[in-house]
């Protein structure tokens, strides 16, 4: 107690007590006014709610609040910038050569070297559209130096 008079002397002037307690004569009651609480709980019917507006109202809330947005943003928006609505809505158009690009890109190197050594009909109309210039500048444009590298030292 010297101890803390020495190091804390606002402390140890403190009085210890217990800053809580019970009311007086709480417990002298208490069992009937439980027993008067239960009765009261136990005479008003539960509110039983239908379980189908209980399953869709959080689905309503969510509706409803994008239709709040959607007339906030959307209807503002179409009535002060009308020609900006219309330029987001058109659609590209791919011609063949696009097609074409897309499908040889996609092709792998085995698949594709089959295709140039096929005989017959199809080995004709490849060699009437490809030449070796062409079939250089394509591996050109399309792999790097790296990987042709890669592929001579296997």
């Amino acid at each position: 107690m010297e101890e803390l008079k020495k190091i804390a002397p606002k402390l140890s002037k403190l009085k210890k007590e217990q800053p809580f307690g019970v009311p007086e004569k709480y417990f002298d009651d208490f069992s009937a006014r439980l027993q008067h609480r239960l009765e009261t709980e136990k005479q008003v019917p539960p509110q039983n709610q239908s379980s189908i507006i209980r399953f869709l109202k959080p689905a309503l809330g969510l509706a409803a609040s994008f239709a709040l947005v959607f007339m906030l943003v959307y209807w503002p928006l179409k009535s002060f910038l009308p020609n900006y609505l219309a330029k987001t809505n058109t659609i590209e158009t791919i011609n063949e050569e696009d097609t074409y690009l897309i499908f040889v890109e996609k092709m792998d190197e085995n698949s594709f070297f089959n295709l140039l050594q096929e005989p017959g009909t199809e080995e004709e109309t490849i060699e009437g559209n490809f030449n070796d210039e062409e079939l250089l500048s394509y591996l050109s444009l399309n792999v790097s130096d790296y990987e042709i590298y890669m592929q001579t030292e296997n």
